[in-house]
């Protein structure tokens, strides 16, 4: 894996637009479009800011080949998932509710819960979007990028575009968590799992179904709480 690749990565890793892992790094959007590129590369007060807020290895951005096992998790990139996870050790924290679960099961109030009504994730992700909540993934329609058990991240104040993985209801059933993707205003929620048993759900444009997706951003394994 190249520079360029190893920083595409990990800013969409992180759910970051390239103007907002541009403040992170202390330099412009243009500057890492260059990186992504390949058209240039970050000098090392850039990695080191990047390797200070996401607590990954500085050799992790600027070396080629695939990222260290104690490097990057967040959302996925087109379903492939990373070899490590980012470490949360040290970095700046902040609370989300866990409101319930997605895929499974009902989703149930904060105060419903026995377990975890409240988890710790990066700070920066409610720097971006104060209204972000946790689900716990219950079920394997998404395990080749999110193992049940997990914790999924939502972001309902970050536009989710077609290609993003999403929590979706219909007509106010319980959630489910897709790849989302969009053709024509028709809806396609596809599953990412190792059951083959799990289909494509479809809703046409002009389907009078009422949908409601968010924007999943981050995952996180319990363990890291």
């Amino acid at each position: 894996m190249t520079i360029a690749e190893n920083i595409r990565r990990i800013r969409r890793s992180a759910g970051m637009t390239q103007e907002e892992f541009g403040r992170l790094a202390g330099v412009s959007s243009m500057a890492v479009s260059q990186w992504e590129n390949g058209r240039a590369v970050p000098r090392m007060g850039a990695v080191e800011k990047i390797s200070l807020a996401l607590r990954i290895a500085k050799s992790d951005i600027i070396e080629d080949g695939a990222l260290s096992d104690d490097a990057g998790l967040a959302a996925k990139e087109h379903g492939r998932f990373p070899s490590g996870r980012f470490s949360t050790k040290g970095a700046p924290m902040a609370k989300v509710p866990l409101v319930g679960n997605t895929h499974a099961g009902k989703p149930c109030l904060p105060e419903e819960l026995d377990e975890f009504p409240e988890v710790l994730v990066p700070q920066f992700l409610l720097d971006r979007d104060p209204g972000s909540y946790g689900l716990e993934v219950d079920g394997d329609c998404m395990d080749r990028i999110c193992p049940p058990g997990m914790v999924a991240v939502v972001q309902p104040g970050v536009p989710a575009k077609s290609g993003d993985v999403v929590v979706a209801t219909i007509d106010g059933a319980d959630s489910i968590m897709r790849r989302m993707t969009v053709i024509n205003g028709d809806l396609i929620l596809s599953p990412e799992s190792h059951n083959a048993g799990h289909e494509n759900m479809y809703i046409a444009a002009q389907d009078d179904r009422q949908v409601h997706v968010e924007h999943v951003a981050y995952f996180q394994s319990r363990e890291a709480f």
